[in-house]
């Protein structure tokens, strides 16, 4: 037997030492290159000690701990939180600050599909497609088409005013009726029809909706603990809803898209057919679909057939038909990006357009709604603009009414609409900054530190509509305030819901005084409700004809 050689052992390991040693270095130069921030727990990491139902209050106090760019663990995402408008803009002018964020719901539940959960190639053709298509309907300012849309909006708008009249006073959810009128001149928009008012299948789809946005909320642990889904029976019942949710969203969505496609003598290519569809129009006779009622509160036996004969027609061009005539060119032509233009993808964008142009709208207009309640010499500012300015109803220009945008963009600051801002994804180790930034960190634009920092705003709390006007009077554009997307991932559709926002707001208060109908809100209701959106609490108005 061979005796061991002392000196061997030593040099194997003096080099084992040398190797370890130079790997924890490392490892500890890394960890110091990145922006500084709270520690959290083993696997649940910082998520414990943020508050669910204000997680944007949370955030902006590690802010003011530690700086206007921190990072925490969240579960297993590494998160970078900005809190710095410029930090923001620099980011997200940058192609590596461009993806999605890596969060369970985006790929688990969304597929990555769509264009808000997209990214990459997929992504830079949808977005290219919708801005295109977006412009060409009326929402480049300087467009031909765009007196065309501002009448689309404006006969959203006539029906809405036609049944607060009928109310003649009474107490009414004016917020609910804005949404219902909004929703039909997106759909007008998006696919080409609208519903009839009261309409059943309407009243359903819109309660998908509501509940999806609130429920995509409550769902927000999964996003950072995927494996939670397997033992949690709440989170379990909360991902249900939303699969059965979404699944009921796209058979509507098929069925419109099966009409649509007979009225431009379409049909579907082979390779863009959506396979788990097979079967979906052999429910009922006639190939209606079958609407469920999956609501908690309610049984899965209430349901009804839609017919899609029901939906009214629009004269104006729509997404959903240069959609479908794309998919077409490029499947006939074989083109390599026809991938891009499957059914499924359709599906995804559609309800991703739905989503974003009616939600965001609908809850800028209920808190400016209740914000003009609660300060009615504001209100009445606003209005005396509108009637100076405007010729009558049919003129809607909001770039003629500074004082009106200022209220608007005031609205949005004091009440961020998506308070934590829409995360993007790091596609590729980069800095920001002096700050290392590794491939897969989520990046967080935390809008409800950036539009409520005192350094940048004088008395953020109280609502001041004059802080967006010069001393002429002339709308400011400050850099700190940031109420949508920017950079690379900003959003299509920010002009058509400036243009919905502001048809609906110079027609209402040309002809009606808004109230509320009881008490104002306690100081702890205007807080909000955090879902997709902070949603405003539920309060009841009371129109006063002039």
């Amino acid at each position: 037997m061979q005796g061991c050689n002392p000196k061997m052992d030593f040099l194997f390991l003096w080099l084992v030492t040398f190797v370890l040693g130079y790997w924890i270095c490392k490892k500890i130069k890394e960890w110091r290159s990145l922006p500084p921030g709270p520690w959290g727990l083993p696997i649940v990491g910082f998520l414990p000690y943020i508050d669910r139902n204000q997680p944007h209050l949370t955030l902006t106090n590690v802010a003011k701990q530690f700086g206007p760019i921190y990072g925490i663990s969240m579960g297993s995402i590494y998160t970078v939180v900005l809190s710095d408008h410029k930090l923001v803009r620099e980011a997200f002018a940058k192609d590596a600050f461009s993806g999605r964020a890596p969060l369970y719901l985006t790929h688990g539940i969304m597929h990555g599909k769509g264009i808000i959960c997209a990214e990459g190639g997929l992504w830079k053709d949808q977005r290219k497609l919708l801005t295109m298509w977006l412009k060409s309907f009326g929402t480049s300012k300087y467009s031909v088409s765009r007196e065309k849309l501002e009448r689309r909006i404006a006969v959203g708008v006539t029906e809405l005013l036609q049944n607060v009249k009928q109310a003649s006073g009474s107490p009414i959810d004016l917020p609910s009726m804005l949404a219902n009128s909004l929703g039909n001149v997106v759909n007008e928009i998006i696919f080409g029809y609208k519903y009839p008012s009261d309409d059943k299948t309407w009243n359903w789809f819109r309660q998908i909706q509501e509940e999806g946005s609130h429920e995509m909320g409550v769902a927000g642990v999964v996003n950072f603990l995927p494996f939670i889904r397997f033992f949690s029976k709440s989170v379990q019942h909360t991902m249900k809803i939303l699969l059965r949710g979404q699944a009921q969203t796209h058979s509507l969505y098929a069925a419109i898209i099966e009409r649509r496609r007979k009225v431009l003598k379409l049909e579907a290519p082979q390779g863009a057919k959506y396979s788990l569809h097979e079967n979906l129009f052999k429910q009922h006779p006639k190939g209606f679909i079958k609407c469920i009622k999956y609501s908690k509160h309610a049984s899965e036996l209430e349901e009804h057939y839609f017919d899609p004969e029901i939906l009214i027609p629009s004269d104006g061009e729509c997404i959903l038909d240069n959609f479908l005539l794309e998919q077409k060119k490029r499947f006939d032509n074989g083109d390599e990006t026809a991938k891009n233009m499957t059914d499924e993808q359709m599906f995804y964008l559609l309800a991703d357009m739905f989503g974003a142009g009616l939600d965001t709208t609908s809850t800028t207009l209920a808190w400016f709604l209740l914000y003009m309640s609660l300060h009615p010499e504001e209100q009445e500012t606003v209005r005396r603009e509108i009637l100076s300015v405007l010729i009558d109803d049919n003129d809607c220009d909001y770039t003629k009414l500074p004082r009106l945008m200022a209220a608007i963009c005031e609205t949005q600051r004091i009440r961020s609409i998506v308070p934590v801002g829409i995360p993007h994804g790091c596609t590729e180790d980069t800095y920001l900054g002096e700050y290392r930034i590794p491939k897969g960190t989520m990046v967080m634009p935390l809008q409800w530190a950036m539009h409520m920092d005192p350094d940048a705003w004088e008395d953020p709390e109280e609502f001041k509509p004059s802080r967006f006007l010069d001393e002429d009077g002339n709308l400011l554009k400050p850099q700190q305030f940031i109420p949508f997307q920017t950079g690379k991932r900003m959003c299509p559709g920010d002009e058509l819901s400036r243009m919905m926002s502001c048809g609906l707001i110079t027609r209402l208060f040309r002809h009606m005084r808004v109230q509320l109908a009881d008490e104002p809100p306690t100081e702890e209701e205007m807080q909000g409700t955090v879902g997709v959106t902070l949603t405003p609490p539920k309060k009841l108005y009371v129109c006063v004809p002039l």
